[in-house]
């Protein structure tokens, strides 16, 4: 954690579908320091923390044996580099061993519907929820992203509002002074 406000580091995770990645780019485009950790920040990895390529129809037992990991020096440098505010969007297997980077955590979450409904979009540019177990993953990741991060005091966001409420939310919530738990 970095001292003053012009320095903050604030974490936007949610499962699947909840939205980061449209509201890091609506952050983007309303002059915010938004990074979305999908691209190039994270790679999927095996157990020994080698790159491995996502097959086109991962099963459970694939998707459980791999993990999108966070690579480390990126998220670090990303943060240390930052003048300002920096919002960093997605979540990782190994999002849980990191928090302490973060001096906020906001956690975007939705029902099931919500959830079910957008993985299935076909206008959706991420192939998470529609190949092979991916859906079944997804509610499995959903889940824990939630319980984990609810658990360790991140403020809640309504993700199955519309785009423009969830981004003032996100917005209000990056003001405001949120006594670290994590």
């Amino acid at each position: 954690m970095r001292d003053g406000l012009e320095a903050r580091s604030f974490l936007l995770a949610g499962g699947p579908g909840a939205g980061k990645s449209t509201v890091s780019e609506v952050l983007r485009d309303q002059g915010m320091h938004a990074i979305d950790l999908d691209y190039g920040f994270a790679r999927h990895e095996n157990r020994a923390g080698e790159q491995v390529p996502f097959p086109a129809e991962p099963s459970w037992d694939w998707l459980m044996a791999h993990s999108w990991n966070w690579r480390i020096p990126l998220i670090d440098a990303a943060i240390a580099e930052a003048t300002g505010p920096v919002v960093l969007a997605g979540t990782a297997r190994n999002m849980f061993d990191l928090l302490d980077r973060f001096d906020v955590l906001l956690l975007l979450t939705m029902d099931d519907a919500t959830r079910n409904a957008r993985l299935a979009d076909p206008r959706r540019n991420n192939v998470f929820g529609k190949v092979g177990d991916t859906a079944l993953w997804s509610r499995w990741w959903h889940q824990l992203v939630e319980s984990e991060l609810t658990a360790r005091g991140a403020v809640i966001i309504d993700a199955s509002q519309p785009i423009e409420a969830v981004v003032t939310e996100v917005r209000n919530a990056l003001d405001t002074d949120v006594p670290r738990s994590w």
